[in-house]
């Protein structure tokens, strides 16, 4: 799957498009780089899903042609990346003096993980 995003309008707007062919995609985002170089005045733009969008080209700020397929795997290897920096980052701090003392001068918790006889 191909997505086309427009980001257009007085107060910009995204629309996308989805194309399930990339030589359509390919062809929709063309047509967009064509169209805003020569400065023809509207655009006018068929998905596979049905959307039929007709664009003034002046409001145009930008357009974006995305593979979702590989950035699937972008937003995956985002999400592996956080994980790991945040698992870093417990065992660093595991082994922080400053944050070892803190912990130490707060003392045991007030409540008993194992239960506590006054609340049962």
């Amino acid at each position: 799957m191909y997505l086309l995003t427009i980001v257009f309008g007085p107060s910009p707007t995204p629309w996308s498009l989805l194309f399930e062919k990339p030589e359509l995609a390919d062809k929709a985002f063309a047509d967009l780089e064509t169209a805003t170089q020569t400065k023809n005045i509207f655009i006018s733009i068929i998905d596979d899903y049905g959307q039929h969008a007709s664009i003034d080209v002046a409001s145009i700020h930008g357009f974006m042609l995305e593979d979702m397929e590989k950035s699937k795997l972008a937003h995956i290897e985002r999400g592996l990346h956080q994980a790991r920096t945040q698992a870093k980052a417990q065992q660093a701090a595991t082994q922080d003096p400053v944050l070892k003392s803190a912990a130490m001068m707060r003392g045991p918790a007030m409540i008993d993980p194992m239960g506590n006889s006054r609340f049962s």
